[in-house]
C-alpha cells in the first residue's frame, strides 16, 4: 500500500465554504422566550429551519428562568423537564455555567452541591453536555480560568470554589473563557488579511507588558486558531474555544443580530472560508406584550443567513457540531491508497488533546468530505467497516468530493409544547 496523492481533507461538509454557529447565552430567557424563539429560528416551515442550539443554567437567580434548579439549588425548575428533552435532542449543547449569580457570588458549600447534583441528575438521565459558557460578573466565581478575569475559580483546587473535578464526568470537552475576536477565524493559514490582527495583537502585547500586564497578552493562535487545547490549573485538559462579537459592545441580544450578522460579517466570512461562532443572548430582551420578537432589521439578518445555509455557502449548525467538525479536519489521523481500482480512505485515530489519541465515534466523523482524484470508487473505511459514504461531486473549486451526510438538526420535538 503506497500513499495516494490527490486527496486531502475539505474544511466544512460539502458543500459549504465556511462554518457559523449562533451561540446564546441563555441570560433573561424565560420558557416562553425560549419556544419562540426556537419556533422561529429552528423550524423548517413556520420558522427560518436554522440548526440552532442554546444553553442551559444550573441553577437560576430570577423566576421564569431556563435553568434546571430554583434559586435554591435543590429544586428542578418549571423547566427542568424540557431541558432534559432539548439536551437529548440537541437543541441544548451548551451548560452556560453551574448557575447565574451575578451581584452575589455563591456559598462555596452550596456551590459544591448544587453541582454534584445536576451531574448526578443529568448520570441518571444518560446525558453528558460537552460545553462550558463563562458566565456574568466578577462575582461568578464558579467559571473557569479567564484571562480578563482573575477571580475566576472554578478550576483552582486551592480555592473553595473549586468544581472543575465535576466536570469531566459531566462529559465537558469545550469551554469558552470569556474572550471574543470581532473577525472570522479562517481555516485557511493565508486568507486574506491574515498577516494584519496577529501584527496589531503584537503591538498591544508589548503595551500590555509595559503597562505589567503580562497575563492579558494573547499569542497569534489564541486570535487567529477558533480553538486551542489548554490545561486548567487542576490540570484537566479541555478545549477552548472563541466567541465572535463584532462593532458592538455589551449587551448583545437578537436586537443587535442586524450588527453581529449584518451583511459585511457574513461576506467577510465567506472570503476568508473561515468558522464563526457568534456570540449572543437570544433571550434578551424579555419580549412584551404584542412585541415583535425580532424587530425588522434583525429579521433581515437571520433571514440573509438562512438564504446563505439553504443556498449551501455556509454552514450552519449548533456550536458543539462546529467544534466537534473542527476537531476531526484538525486532528484525523488518515491514510489514502489503493487496492486495484478502488482508492481506500482508511480513518485511523483522531488525536484529542483531551483525551489522548483514540478511535473516532462515527456521529463524530458525520458530514467529513475528502477531496478526492477523478474517477474511480471511493471506500472510507473505520476500524475495518465501510461507511456509508457518499459522492457529492464537484465544489465551488471544481475538485471531485466524497464524503458524509452532516448530523441531522437538532429535534424540535420540545417546541411542540
Amino acid at each position: 500500500m503506497s500513499p495516494e496523492p490527490g486527496v486531502k481533507l475539505r474544511p466544512f461538509p460539502f458543500p459549504y465554504r465556511a462554518a457559523l454557529a449562533i451561540c446564546s447565552d441563555i441570560d433573561g430567557c424565560d420558557l416562553p422566550t425560549f419556544l419562540a424563539v426556537h419556533r422561529r429560528l429552528n423550524h423548517p416551515r413556520s420558522g427560518l429551519g436554522l440548526p440552532v442550539a442554546d444553553s442551559f443554567f444550573g441553577q437560576g437567580r430570577d423566576p421564569g428562568q431556563m435553568a434546571y434548579f430554583l434559586s435554591d439549588g435543590r429544586t428542578p425548575g418549571p423547566g427542568a423537564q424540557l431541558i432534559i428533552q432539548a439536551l437529548r435532542g440537541g437543541l441544548i449543547d451548551s451548560l452556560h455555567s453551574w448557575g447565574d449569580f451575578n451581584l452575589a457570588a455563591p456559598q462555596p458549600q452550596a456551590l459544591r452541591s448544587l453541582a454534584e447534583r445536576l451531574v448526578e441528575d443529568l448520570h441518571r438521565q444518560d446525558l453528558s453536555v460537552k460545553i462550558w459558557l463563562n458566565h456574568g460578573d466578577p462575582c461568578n466565581r464558579q467559571n473557569l480560568r479567564a484571562r480578563l478575569q482573575p477571580g475566576y475559580a472554578g478550576d483552582d483546587p486551592a480555592s473553595p470554589y473549586y468544581t472543575a473535578d465535576l466536570l469531566k464526568p459531566l462529559g465537558l470537552k469545550y469551554y469558552w473563557g470569556s474572550d471574543l475576536v470581532s473577525w472570522p477565524l479562517s481555516s485557511r493559514p493565508k486568507s486574506p488579511g491574515s498577516w494584519v490582527q496577529p501584527g496589531l495583537n503584537a503591538a498591544k502585547n508589548v503595551v500590555k507588558i509595559f503597562l505589567g500586564q503580562r497575563q492579558k497578552a494573547r499569542t497569534t493562535a489564541q486570535i487567529m486558531e477558533l480553538c486551542q487545547p489548554v490545561i486548567l490549573r487542576d490540570g484537566l485538559q479541555l478545549i477552548a474555544f472563541n466567541r465572535h462579537l463584532r462593532g458592538l459592545k455589551e449587551p448583545t441580544s437578537r436586537h443587535t443580530l442586524r450588527y453581529t450578522l449584518g451583511g459585511p460579517v457574513l461576506e467577510q466570512l465567506l472570503a476568508q472560508e473561515g468558522y464563526l461562532i457568534l456570540y449572543t443572548h437570544l433571550g434578551l430582551p424579555r419580549p412584551r406584550p404584542g412585541e415583535e420578537l425580532f424587530p425588522l432589521p434583525d429579521r433581515d439578518a437571520l433571514e440573509r443567513l438562512a438564504q446563505h445555509y439553504h443556498n449551501g455557502s455556509i454552514w450552519v449548525a449548533p456550536t458543539v457540531r462546529v467544534l466537534s467538525h473542527w476537531l476531526m479536519t484538525r486532528r484525523l489521523v488518515w491514510t489514502a491508497h489503493r487496492e486495484s481500482e478502488r482508492l481506500i480512505i482508511l480513518i485511523e485515530s483522531i488525536q484529542d488533546p483531551t483525551t489522548g489519541p483514540r478511535p473516532p465515534e462515527p456521529e463524530e466523523l458525520a458530514g467529513l468530505c475528502f477531496y478526492v482524484p477523478s474517477p474511480g470508487e471511493v471506500m472510507l473505511r473505520l476500524a475495518g467497516r465501510d461507511l456509508a459514504l457518499q459522492v457529492f461531486g464537484p465544489d465551488h473549486t471544481g475538485e471531485r468530493v466524497v464524503g458524509l451526510a452532516p448530523v441531522p438538526p437538532p429535534s424540535l420535538e420540545v417546541l411542540e409544547i
